[in-house]
């Protein structure tokens, strides 16, 4: 430790004295396995103490005056990044949103970490008597370890035969000799050359098959693997997860663009002006792309911002030092599904060294990183019971306990769960006012119209859409900022940003793209 961190900790300790002055219970840390570090080595909190500065240190930072004041910080991290970066703020080739009277039958691929799925989609029209968009048939394969460690011509032979597969379903289009159009939703990274292809890039996740084609284009890897099974198809558009959200969306509620992802991670795909971003953002596109362009679905990679402008707590600070990517998402760290249930597990940890939570025993299934489901965490606040008594089968089960908690333990754990999503949701939607607010600024909209006063976001994910109570919360604090915001300035217009969950967004978001691809 060096001086300036010992002083730091001191300064910390007298601050905690001073808040909460029942917290003077000195319990000695020690690790629980060899993969913890000591979050602080001497603890000075009752369980009742650390409850309420658990409380504190989660909701100060959620007040409108400064969720605001961060809205406006990171807006200038996006705005810096729209001008020149190679990570996030990424211009797709998608310069138009459908009309939403776009028809036609395609087939539509989602690759995914573990799912590979391939459907014949229909679009009908947005003013169609029955569904606008429908799925005619579908299969859905399992991306296992032994799929994932196929080299790259196996691998794509094996999404061929599974393109193959769905197609007999539909034999007419099988032995047609029209080519077939397709659209893919891809899931890993890509350099994207054109609106229908793109350079392989190091997929992670136990890949193997990008292994012998970094750089090659994948429309034409893809491809290839169709002409041996002597499928008459071509990749006509390439999507990522939140541009596809966008899409699918936007066909329905011309209302929409920007689109939200918010499970495991987070992302989010905004149409922005080109005119707001630097030339170096479009790489080498043909000068008729730039002619017909003047707004462009753009992949901002969200989950990389906000370092230095959103508040970390000490238990933030320790997951994102154990992290082999520290300061590489910091928003995602504090708001998506993989790091809630961890932040959770390490105020657990801290807790049971006061000796009230779990009789001063940590579980032993806790032991490991990230061994903590963010679901325990939604249990817990959908449980509306006296003293939240139904939760306690749940937690002692979960956590392998040799007793029922008690009414206090579970009180601190619910209590410790709300601050952490009710944080999350505020901090998701921060980064969402700053986009939107982006949005108006770049394309000189300051005075919104009255016919406009309404932005849809398409949304999709396992925490935005499942997570309780979740997406109340972030269109409640969304309002509270504009109308925050708006009275600040004068401003009687009331707009309003309307979160909308999507279905299959990746499959019928592919197939609006294919509709799209008409351009260069």
């Amino acid at each position: 430790m060096t001086l300036l961190e010992f002083f730091r900790r001191i300064l910390r300790h007298l601050a905690t004295i001073l808040l909460f002055p029942s917290a003077l219970k000195t319990v000695p840390v020690t690790p629980k396995s060899n993969h913890e570090v000591n979050i602080v080595e001497t603890v000075h909190h009752t369980l009742d103490s650390l409850k309420d500065e658990i409380m504190s240190l989660f909701k100060a930072p959620c007040t409108m005056r400064r969720m605001l004041s961060m809205s406006s910080a990171l807006r200038v991290q996006y705005k810096a990044k729209l001008q020149e970066s190679e990570a996030c703020m990424l211009p797709s080739f998608c310069h138009a949103l459908p009309t939403g009277q776009e028809q036609g039958t395609f087939i539509a691929l989602d690759v995914g970490g573990s799912t590979f799925r391939v459907a014949l989609i229909e679009l009908r029209g947005r003013n169609a008597r029955q569904t606008p968009m429908i799925i005619k048939h579908m299969t859905t394969s399992k991306i296992d370890e032994r799929i994932r460690k196929l080299p790259s011509t196996q691998f794509f032979d094996w999404m061929a035969g599974k393109i193959e597969a769905m197609l007999e379903h539909e034999r007419g289009l099988l032995s047609s000799n029209q080519t077939l159009p397709m659209g893919l939703a891809w899931s890993f990274p890509i350099e994207q050359t054109s609106h229908r292809s793109g350079k392989m890039q190091g997929m992670g996740k136990g890949f193997a098959c990008h292994e012998d084609t970094i750089g090659m284009d994948l429309a034409e890897l893809i491809e290839a693997a169709c002409v041996r099974k002597h499928l008459n198809v071509r990749v006509d558009a390439i999507v990522n997860d939140s541009s596809a959200t966008l899409l699918s969306q936007a066909y329905l509620d011309p209302a929409t663009s920007m689109a939200l992802i918010l499970g495991t991670g987070t992302n989010a795909a905004a149409y922005l002006p080109i005119s707001s971003m630097g030339k170096s953002k479009f790489g080498i596109r043909d000068p008729s792309w730039f002619k017909e362009a003047q707004k462009v679905i753009t992949n901002t990679e969200v989950s990389m911002f906000g370092k230095s402008i959103l508040p970390e707590t000490r238990w933030d600070q320790t997951l994102n030092k154990q992290h082999h990517m520290p300061d590489f998402q910091p928003l995602e760290y504090m708001v998506t599904g993989r790091y809630l249930g961890e932040l959770f597990r390490l105020i657990i940890l801290e807790a049971v060294d006061t000796g009230e939570l779990f009789d001063g025993k940590f579980p032993p299934c806790l032991s490991e990183r990230y061994s903590l489901d963010t679901e325990i965490l939604a249990h817990l606040e959908d449980d509306a019971s006296n003293q939240s008594i139904k939760s306690g089968p749940m937690i002692q089960a979960a956590f392998g306990l040799k007793r029922l908690p008690s009414a206090k333990e579970l009180s601190f754990l619910r209590t410790a769960a709300q601050a952490i999503s009710f944080r999350a949701s505020a901090y998701i939607s921060v980064a969402v006012h700053a986009l939107w607010a982006l949005q108006k600024e770049t394309s000189g909209n300051s005075t919104t119209p009255a016919s406009m006063l309404k932005t849809s976001i398409a949304c999709n994910g396992s925490v935005i859409l499942k997570y309780p109570g979740f997406k109340d919360r972030c269109e409640a604090f969304l309002h509270d900022m504009i109308t925050s915001g708006k009275s600040t300035r004068g401003s009687v217009n009331a707009e309003k940003i309307v979160l909308i969950p999507t279905d299959e967004a990746a499959l019928f978001g592919a197939a609006v793209a294919v509709a799209l691809a008409d351009g260069p």
